[in-house]
């Protein structure tokens, strides 16, 4: 169960990518197909370095997403089913992409962590 939670967050991201970058009928933004290139790069060899780097990036960028999410929501004059629907959906959102940000970033650290620690058992 643990590897399929450390593995989610990849997964998540690159499906996130590639419906933020698609366009109907057949467009997909090239920005958008480089970073799921990096993604898949990073399913494969697992660079502790870039994995802490993806991390971080997604956590600060969900950061953006909340405050954009709370700025659309005080446009609202009253709490409607519209604003309410804004809020409760955005927070979710906001909730999984936070959580799935500190998976990524708890992963490659500890990975790092653990890995150092091998290594001055082996020298030892």
């Amino acid at each position: 169960m643990t590897k399929i939670v450390f593995k989610l967050p990849e997964y998540y991201l690159i499906v996130f990518v590639i419906l933020a970058g698609y366009m109907p009928p057949f467009y997909i933004n090239p920005i958008c197909v480089g970073i799921v290139g990096v993604l898949i790069f990073q399913i494969i060899f697992k660079n502790r370095i870039l994995g802490i780097l993806l991390g971080i990036i997604f956590f600060l960028v969900n950061l953006y997403f909340l405050g954009a999410l709370l700025s659309e929501f005080n446009e609202f004059k009253e709490f409607n089913n519209s604003a309410k629907e804004l809020l409760f959906v955005g927070l979710t959102i906001w909730i999984v992409n936070i959580i799935l940000s500190l998976t990524m970033i708890y992963k490659y650290v500890t990975n790092n962590f653990k890995k150092s620690l091998e290594l001055e058992e082996q020298s030892m």
